[in-house]
């Protein structure tokens, strides 16, 4: 079971649309790690910008994923791809840097996704979104939590 082996066989031939919708339902997670953080700035515009940047990405995230504005292409392939690895690897480091077992913890997310299948096969919501099937089990990340709390707790008191 890994996440690429379950896009596979979830969207065997991806289309522009599934483009569109995982890309709000990556927005979504970057904005669910915002907000599992707390900034600090002396700045009141900037504690201003940031709150109106979230917001905003709320609101692409749900647009995408829900079919009010599409992706129509790409500008750049080399952009593309660079963003896309570049962001493999920022995430990979955030994990080290919050001593987060990734592989582990993506293996756990990696079999909860696999029981939203039904005998196998994915179901889609109205939007095209992989939908939750009836024996649909969340990870369970708890045991990834102690180590984590511990080195936040070092970096940030």
């Amino acid at each position: 079971m890994n996440t690429l082996n379950w896009f596979k066989q979830a969207l065997p031939n991806p289309t522009a649309t599934n483009f569109t919708v995982q890309l709000g339902c990556h927005l979504e997670e970057l904005v669910e790690t915002l907000a599992a953080l707390s900034f600090d700035t002396a700045e009141p515009e900037l504690r201003m910008d940031s709150a109106r940047t979230l917001v905003g990405l709320v609101a692409l995230a749900e647009a995408l994923k829900k079919g009010r504005i599409y992706v129509s292409g790409v500008t750049s392939n080399s952009e593309l791809i660079d963003g896309l690895a570049d962001q493999h690897v920022t995430l990979t480091g955030l994990a080290h840097i919050v001593n987060l077992d990734f592989d582990g913890a993506k293996a756990e997310v990696d079999r909860s996704n696999f029981s939203k299948f039904v005998d196998g096969k994915p179901i889609f919501n109205e939007n095209g979104k992989i939908a939750k099937g009836p024996n649909y089990v969340p990870p369970n990340l708890e045991s990834f939590i102690p180590a984590v709390e511990a080195q936040v707790k070092k970096l940030f008191g």
